[in-house]
């Protein structure tokens, strides 16, 4: 894709959709007019609601349609939060905004109007087989370096977008150095506890990473990211449980063979428990919050999660410790 079809007008490049429902319309009435058109889409995941002037109202799903009552109004049934794009605006960003947001369609409009929709089939040189998550995943980071080769970015605005993220590394650093500071009597009385400092510290960063890419994965799967995400948080708590007393029970263990008893022991045990628990829901959080801000989760949440996982890692090590083995 060069610079010049990035350049065209939205407007130019829609298809029309052959199957638009009315608000007015009760599920028996939208599923008897979807059996009668001539034809339907190939593949339709959701059919888009429009009103009486041709305005897009929103969309349902295929399943919400087929598993609602016969006489339920359509009105009741649309999710409105429709991302849409005017017919004016052009290529580079529509598909930035269906990376973004890991659109398979993105709705255009017109003076108000729905006039069709850009499909991610139209930008590929032969047709896309759509079936499996791993592949519409695939097919994005593919479109992300079509967008890549078709703009020119200057290393400045590179820097500016990305710097700021990488500054909260070296912040995370510093507050690491001043908790540290602040706990220095008890980090000298044991010396094991400085010892397992760099362990715990990955574990926590490991577990926040995974957490984190599951997360993003889940926000371009789902429409309403945030319930279903998390959802996955709470499904995902048990595991993060089971890693957390494996990993904590384990080094604990092994902690005892430098010979300074079950108290550090006890205490590294726990702070890996516990910290490995708390950064894991961070990195699911951050994207989260991120995206619901417009911010691009790719670029930040790496560096926030890091930062967060290794300060309050550090922070629960050490308080743990100064009241457990200090009183």
């Amino acid at each position: 894709m060069d610079q010049n079809q990035l350049s065209r007008p939205v407007g130019e490049c829609v298809r029309k959709v052959k199957s638009l429902l009315s608000i007015n319309q009760t599920v028996n009435e939208a599923i008897e007019q979807i059996r009668n058109a001539h034809s339907v889409d190939r593949s339709v995941i959701y059919f888009y609601v429009i009103d009486d002037s041709g305005r897009l109202l929103g969309v349902i799903g295929t399943r919400e349609l087929l598993s609602s009552p016969p006489e339920t109004q359509l009105r009741f049934l649309i999710n409105t939060k429709v991302k849409t794009i005017q017919g004016y605006q052009t290529m580079h960003e529509a598909l930035i905004l269906m990376q973004k947001f890991h659109l398979l369609a993105l709705p255009v409009v017109e003076n108000g109007k729905f006039i069709g929709i850009l499909d991610i089939q139209n930008y590929f040189e032969k047709s896309l087989e759509l079936g499996t998550s791993k592949k519409r995943w695939e097919i994005f980071q593919t479109m992300g370096f079509l967008l890549q080769e078709g703009r020119e970015v200057s290393t400045w605005k590179k820097y500016r977008s990305r710097a700021p993220w990488i500054f909260c590394n070296m912040f995370g650093g510093i507050a690491c150095a001043i908790i540290s500071g602040i706990y220095e009597d008890v980090l000298i009385k044991v010396i094991v506890l400085a010892m397992f400092i760099p362990l715990v510290l990955s574990l926590s960063e490991s577990i926040s990473m995974q957490s984190m890419t599951q997360s993003m994965y889940e926000i371009g799967r789902h429409f309403n990211f945030w319930k279903q995400s998390l959802k996955y948080i709470l499904h995902e708590a048990k595991l993060f449980a089971l890693i957390a007393v494996t990993c904590g029970f384990m080094v604990g263990l092994l902690s005892l063979l430098w010979g300074d008893g079950w108290g550090p022991a006890i205490t590294i045990g726990a702070a890996i428990m516990i910290s490995i628990l708390v950064t894991a829901i961070i990195g699911a959080l951050v994207p989260l919050v991120l995206h619901s801000w417009k911010l691009d989760p790719k670029i930040a949440s790496g560096p926030v999660v890091l930062m967060c996982a290794d300060v309050l890692t550090t922070f629960i090590y050490l308080s743990l410790a100064c009241w457990w083995l200090l009183g």
